[in-house]
């Protein structure tokens, strides 16, 4: 890997205070730019229908702070851009 590449990750709520983070995530998948840039939705709403809400906009992962620990994150974080390189 270059040393001068970024890699970006997305951490959302789904409350914000101007935006939601359902509409963030679908502008980011809308973004010529963005749009393959990894997201995840860490939200203490725990139902299976705000789980979808994110998911479908486009997230790649959905955490609840309810359930979450350390390595929830880390395997997502992994899963998603791999794993760290020397």
């Amino acid at each position: 890997m270059p040393s001068d590449l970024v890699l970006l990750i997305v951490v959302t709520d789904i409350d914000m205070p101007r935006m939601d983070g359902i509409e963030l995530v679908s502008l980011i998948r809308k973004d010529v730019h963005l749009r393959n840039t990894p997201i995840m939705i860490v939200s203490y709403k725990d139902r299976e229908e705000d789980r979808s809400r994110g998911l479908d906009a486009g997230a790649d992962y959905y955490l609840t702070k309810s359930t979450f620990q350390d390595e929830a994150l880390i395997h997502a974080v992994v899963d998603m851009i791999g794993e760290a390189t020397e």
